[in-house]
């Protein structure tokens, strides 16, 4: 039986729809050819390759065995000539023409609930309209960086220009970036709106050297664009030629009170191989920082998600340890969600706490004093409130009194040991604002236990309990 790869594909990202949407990388992949034996797909670099190869093979592979057979095994081509927009239109640089089959639309479908001209931003600017304001859960660590985000929307060009989004992977800056362009593309349908990821721009820049001819192409595309989009600013550090082309870009576009947004894994400051005139540009307007979110956050996240694809009576026990598993990444918890949910919809099994327990055991490791430990804030201070027989409300209140003060820097020493959290994201999961309480609370710590055996015992035992 004869398999076209374009179907085959479509088929593939149909199965993926929860998480391949909503990746860039995936956006850049083309199917070449399909056997009995392979898949073959090109990717435009081996960055991309290895992207998608880390995070979707095993599921791709999944599916490739229920469509053609256990045999077909997924192959990743290096072509640099495959970059976003290149592969279906004459021109590299027009806006417009994706690689992203439009899997579950036909010629005359637009996605219900979808504004007029969301479909025509997603193919000529690179927007993926599952991303909206409205599905962003918004709560403390992001509330500020959304109010701008939505400021800018509404009026580009303005106060905030450049915005500069940034923190650490998978919190929501793609989602913010992608939010902020179709609310634009809806309500401003004669603004031109481009998203690119740092990678695409700088395999254009590329390319418009390579083929001279297209370099006024190149130029053109991204300098008279109302709105420019740019995801992972940090992969131009070091790219001494890039750097000066985007420098030239972001001039052209300030000075025209064109609205220029960037996100980032780190500050501008911080971007230590990025040309000091443009560290100074990126401050010169709006900096916001996307944190980690809350458990109370985490738990909305999953109620949103539970919404926005239909997962019905998913127990409250099992939303509430998925959050407890997975503290720091949006898209993670997502997708630890999404694996729970279908390996019980495909095993035809109740999803229970134990279930969710027994799926999910690769990602927690048991402990010897309990049947599962869970290294995060909440199970650390789950622990030490047990332990001292407090309450957590008054583990993490702002409360000063004697029995909760060591309790609480015990709490704070034990998620700097146990966790990758920052000091400022456990000064969050403390309800502090300053990091150097986090800071005062561990050096307190640390010297309570040379002076006293018994104390260092004692934080070794609930230590213990994690390991």
């Amino acid at each position: 039986m004869q398999h076209s790869p374009n179907k085959i594909w479509t088929e593939i990202l149909e199965e993926l729809k929860d998480t391949a949407q909503q990746d860039v990388y995936l956006h850049q992949a083309v199917p070449l050819s399909v056997t009995a034996e392979a898949l073959k797909i090109a990717v435009p670099s081996a960055y991309t390759r290895s992207r998608i190869e880390e995070r979707f093979r095993a599921d791709i592979q999944r599916v490739l065995a229920t469509l053609i057979g256990a045999q077909c095994v997924l192959t990743l081509i290096i072509d640099e000539s495959v970059s976003r927009g290149t592969h279906s239109s004459s021109d590299p640089y027009e806006i417009g023409g994706s690689n992203f089959p439009e899997q579950s639309l036909s010629q005359n479908e637009t996605p219900v609930g979808t504004p007029p001209n969301t479909l025509l931003s997603r193919n000529q600017t690179g927007l993926n309209p599952n991303y909206r304001f409205d599905t962003f859960v918004v709560d403390t660590p992001n509330r500020i960086c959304h109010a701008t985000a939505l400021a800018v929307s509404e009026n580009p060009g303005r106060d905030y220009n450049p915005l500069f989004i940034y923190g650490g992977v998978g919190l929501g800056k793609t989602h913010l970036l992608h939010a902020i362009g179709n609310r634009l593309s809806a309500t401003q349908l004669d603004k031109k709106v481009l998203y690119v990821t740092s990678e695409t721009f700088m395999n254009e820049y590329v390319e418009s050297i390579v083929n001279r001819g297209s370099a006024q192409g190149f130029r053109t595309k991204y300098r008279t664009a109302d709105m420019l989009l740019i995801d992972d600013i940090q992969f131009l550090q070091s790219k001494e030629g890039t750097q000066e082309e985007f420098f030239n870009t972001f001039n052209e576009l300030h000075m025209n009170s064109n609205q220029i947004v960037m996100t980032s894994d780190r500050t501008p400051n911080n971007l230590e191989n990025l040309e000091v005139r443009l560290r100074s540009r990126f401050q010169s307007g709006m900096v916001a920082e996307i944190g980690m979110p809350q458990y109370e956050m985490r738990i909305a996240i999953l109620r949103q998600k539970c919404r926005d694809q239909g997962f019905d009576n998913v127990p409250d026990d099992v939303l509430s340890y998925v959050a407890e598993i997975v503290e720091t990444n949006i898209r993670e918890l997502e997708g630890t969600l999404v694996r729970v949910v279908t390996q019980a919809t495909i095993l035809r099994e109740n999803l229970t706490l134990d279930f969710a327990r027994q799926v999910l055991s690769d990602v927690v490791v048991p402990s010897p004093m309990r049947d599962r430990r869970v290294a995060t804030s909440k199970g650390i201070q789950t622990v030490v409130a047990e332990y001292f027989g407090i309450e957590i409300a008054d583990l993490i209140s702002m409360k000063r009194t004697k029995e909760l003060v060591q309790p609480r820097q015990i709490a704070m020493y034990m998620c700097r040991e146990l966790t990758q959290m920052s000091y400022s994201n456990i000064a969050q999961a403390f309800n502090r604002e300053n990091h150097t309480t986090v800071i005062h609370a561990c050096k307190q710590i640390e010297s309570m236990m040379e002076k006293s055996d018994e104390e260092r015992q004692t934080i070794v035992l609930l230590l213990d309990q994690f390991r």
